[in-house]
């Protein structure tokens, strides 16, 4: 079920900090019409159906809020969803259910803080966030057809799931405003001293330092070669000229692009470009203007045409749609390129600078301009490349290896097993991991004191 969670992660100025066992993301299924009462829904002992059955009851009221145990049942449905934990037993689900209570009552609590503190949310950021949340839903299903497909499955029309989360997302927004308020004032950095004494307690639980490796990389993309991108700029230049002559990009990108994002008539959502991997794809995203169609651009992948729909100035990021047109490399284009990579892999053999023929050969654009690639976590690296380094020592230079876009040659400069981190290497973590048991501390204390302001009644 896709439903929002409301203080279950708390953002303050410190970042996210997760303040209980059933914080949510978003799962994709989307809720069902009876897993969340309507903000409207008044007061009652209980919920009866037509018969005169009863299908929901109030097992908590916070003034004059009520918590309907439907609500706590969804919060533990989205728990185990998320764990994977398909099989659950009654005192798993027990334990589980009267945590998700106590949070609700929190939130509930912080809420009626804001109302005494006159904290509200304007309603044009509640909808900004509900169109984010419709906007990554649509993406995470496949596209408008397979979310009103789900839609359907579930009951539910596009507007009564706006509504849904426009209540869900204001009381988060209301959470994170008030304890921005109320409790960021009591915010403190640590000295270096206390830094080092958290370390010292704590050192056994922190997650370790991961397995690294040093690399550097020479890559030689297909797209270097003198005819595989012919065939894709001929195409893409057709498509560009069907958007100008009066096609909508949507159809456009629907039935001509080579990009899995095709399917969503090639919107890729709002992102920031410098998060961008591919410098060309980067440049044009942060230099367009709102509804301007990019010219071609090259990357290793084939040409894009690139549209900007919206910009948010607040947190630089862009909202993007584009066009992939592979370029499909022939058998020559291959060996070209094959040959090419052979002959740098003699040169390095030979002695000659591994920098100097990165930086006359390499287009990886992860890399710096001697093909440096920094350290990496070696778990995060392809299979394919993991394999490459297995039988590398540092200073050795790996085979020519083929790639999907290109050829490729490594250099193991160093390696670094899993191990704790040191005290010298975590510093920022360590800010962090403080301000989160700092905060969470605090919040218990918080709540505890507004459960002495409000009435709280669970039942």
């Amino acid at each position: 079920m896709l439903v929002l969670s409301c203080a279950s992660v708390i953002a303050l100025a410190q970042g996210e900090v997760k303040t209980d066992s059933t914080a949510t993301t978003s799962p994709v299924k989307l809720p069902a019409p009876t897993d969340t009462p309507s903000a409207a829904t008044p007061p009652a002992t209980t919920s009866p159906s037509v018969s005169g059955e009863i299908i929901d009851r109030i097992v908590a009221v916070v003034e004059d809020e009520a918590i309907f145990e439907s609500d706590v049942d969804q919060a533990v449905r989205q728990y185990f969803f998320q764990k994977g934990q398909s099989s659950v037993t009654p005192a798993e689900r027990d334990e589980v259910f009267d945590d998700a209570l106590q949070n609700l009552i929190n939130d509930k609590l912080v809420i009626a803080q804001a109302g005494r503190l006159g904290i509200d949310v304007p309603f044009a950021d509640v909808e900004a966030q509900v169109k984010k949340a419709i906007d990554e839903n649509t993406k995470q299903l496949g596209g408008e057809d397979a979310f009103g497909r789900q839609l359907q499955q579930e009951g539910l029309s596009l507007d009564e799931l706006k509504k849904l989360y426009r209540t869900q997302i204001r009381n988060r927004m209301l959470v994170e405003r008030v304890l921005q308020k109320d409790m960021q004032k009591e915010h403190k950095d640590p000295t270096p001293e206390e830094l080092r004494k958290f370390y010292d307690e704590n050192k056994l639980r922190l997650p370790p330092r991961p397995e690294v490796a040093h690399l550097k990389t020479i890559f030689i993309g297909f797209d270097t070669s003198t005819g595989s991108t012919a065939e894709a700029k001929k195409k893409i230049d057709a498509l560009r000229a069907r958007i100008v002559g009066g096609e909508k990009f949507e159809d456009v990108a629907k039935a001509e692009s080579d990009d899995p994002s095709s399917t969503l008539g090639g919107d890729l959502g709002f992102v920031k470009p410098e998060d961008l991997r591919e410098p060309n794809f980067a440049k044009a995203a942060s230099t367009l203007a709102v509804g301007q169609l990019s010219e071609p651009v090259l990357t290793v992948y084939g040409y894009h045409l690139i549209e900007v729909t919206d910009k948010r100035p607040d947190t630089g990021e862009v909202h993007l749609r584009h066009i992939l047109v592979r370029a499909e490399p022939t058998d020559k284009d291959v060996e070209e390129v094959f040959a090419t990579a052979n002959k740098v892999h003699a040169d390095l053999v030979a002695g000659a600078s591994f920098d100097s023929l990165a930086a006359r050969y390499n287009t990886d654009p992860a890399a710096d301009k001697q093909g440096d690639l920094g350290w990496l976590k070696v778990s995060e690296l392809p299979e394919f490349f993991r394999e490459v380094l297995a039988n590398l020592k540092p200073g050795d230079i790996s085979q020519v290896t083929r790639e999907s876009t290109g050829f490729r040659i490594v250099e193991l400069m160093a390696r670094d097993a899993e191990r704790p981190y040191e005290f010298s290497e975590i510093q920022t973590e360590l800010k962090q991991y403080y301000a989160q048991q700092s905060f969470g501390s605090s919040y218990d204390e918080y709540v505890k004191d507004l459960r002495k302001k409000f009435s709280v009644e669970v039942r």
